[in-house]
């Protein structure tokens, strides 16, 4: 199974709501959730974000159009 990693904030609006967005990839995708403070420091000013191999599936406001998009192409 592969891995998703969701780098988030606490008390972010946006982070609870990319969270809803991304409960069905939960399915086929194992998701690690992580805080932008302990790593992925790099993407403080970003978050939400998303990533499959490094490579970012979305950030800020979520789409899932977008994230299947960059999940495929």
């Amino acid at each position: 199974m592969s891995e998703l990693i969701f780098v988030t904030t606490e008390n972010c609006e946006l982070c609870y709501k990319a969270e809803k967005k991304i409960g069905i990839l939960k399915l086929f995708f194992s998701v690690k959730t992580v805080d932008v403070q302990s790593e992925y420091k790099e993407y403080l000013l970003r978050v939400p974000v998303l990533i499959k191999n490094e490579k970012i599936l979305d950030e800020g406001v979520f789409s899932r159009l977008s994230i299947l998009k960059n999940l495929f192409f």
